[in-house]
């Protein structure tokens, strides 16, 4: 079927899932004018990531690897794998969200809209095979959850929350499209693949401004995943956010981060394993050790989950490095 302009409705059937979830954003927006029984709706968005779920492996095989819009969108393991935890993150986080939403009396439609928005930013940024997808999908992850960090108007902490995340994650996105801006300066494509090509072809691995370009990159998904140090706002924002949020937030943006984190740095700047891994490496241990040893001095349970959360982040680093080792040694003998 042909939808002119070259479009065609094989071109769209990997993103099924991602528009599965928008469209069910958007019913549950229009729901929320006529429901007045906000459990309702909730049922609605759990349906809709059912759906979702269904479209992603009914379709396709996990194994399976297709890529769309001139590959600037892939679905293959790596991204179904992601997938996966981003659906039971959403799904959960709905569930306990009922009960407590009508306790704080702040039963409102749209915050299962944007959990659906924020998941289907989540699923984009998964697949995303190019930098610009990469960031609208970081974009709407990230624009959903700074209204879910504030949803409680009239608390003084989720207003502070909201600000902060707000600020610093604009601040984080402006490091990533400075590191974007090299990159594509230097190789004059923003495709992932693409890039790898490049650097090694054009010999420009040992490039000053390719250094830059990778620092930036790391930096801005370092605020996104809390890295120390630029993990500032993690315990403010997990402290004054709804606490379903606090638990929704801990695991999917991310799952997120570091899934985007993985895919650029090995398949875009896989020849500059050495240089990146060795910013990595001090940056896992000092995260490690700053999450750890602060949560032990925190009061507050929340703030104590989020240094945990940072802690965590750290560990998970580990495992980006754990891949690099091998390589790194097959190259310097």
């Amino acid at each position: 079927m042909d939808f002119g302009a070259g479009l065609s409705l094989i071109d769209i059937r990997p993103m099924t899932a991602e528009i599965t979830m928008i469209c069910a954003g958007l019913i549950l927006l229009l729901l929320d004018l006529v429901v007045k029984k906000k459990e309702a709706i909730a049922f609605v968005g759990i349906i809709g990531t059912i759906v979702a779920i269904f479209a992603t492996y009914r379709l396709y095989a996990f194994n399976e690897t297709q890529s769309i819009f001139t590959s600037m969108f892939v679905l293959d393991g790596y991204a179904n794998f992601f997938k996966i935890i981003f659906y039971i993150n959403v799904i959960l986080t709905i569930c306990i969200s009922t009960k407590y939403m009508k306790i704080e009396k702040a039963s409102f439609g749209e915050y299962y809209a944007l959990l659906m928005f924020a998941t289907s930013g989540m699923m984009i940024m998964a697949s995303a095979a190019d930098l610009i997808v990469l960031y609208l999908g970081l974009e709407l992850m990230a624009l959903s959850t700074y209204i879910l960090a504030g949803l409680m108007r009239n608390q003084r902490r989720s207003n502070e929350a909201a600000l902060k995340y707000f600020f610093l994650g604009a601040f984080s996105s402006a490091f990533l499209l400075y590191g974007i801006s090299l990159t594509f300066g230097m190789t004059g494509t923003t495709n992932i693949q693409d890039i790898a090509g490049l650097v090694s072809a054009l010999s420009i691995a040992d490039n000053s401004i390719m250094y830059l370009a990778v620092v930036f990159l790391i930096v801005a998904f370092g605020f996104k995943v809390a890295l120390v140090p630029f993990h500032m706002w993690a315990p403010d924002v997990y402290e004054g956010a709804p606490t379903s949020i606090t638990a929704f937030m801990s695991v999917g943006p991310k799952a997120a981060g570091f899934a985007v984190l993985g895919r650029v740095l090995f398949n875009a700047f896989g020849e500059m394993q050495v240089m990146w891994t060795s910013i990595l490496v001090p940056l896992s241990i000092l995260t490690m050790a700053v999450g750890s040893i602060l949560a032990l001095a925190q009061t507050n349970i929340k703030r104590m989950l989020a240094y945990s959360s940072v802690a965590h982040a750290g560990y998970i680093l580990l495992g980006i490095i754990a891949g690099t080792i091998d390589d790194i040694f097959c190259s310097a003998l």
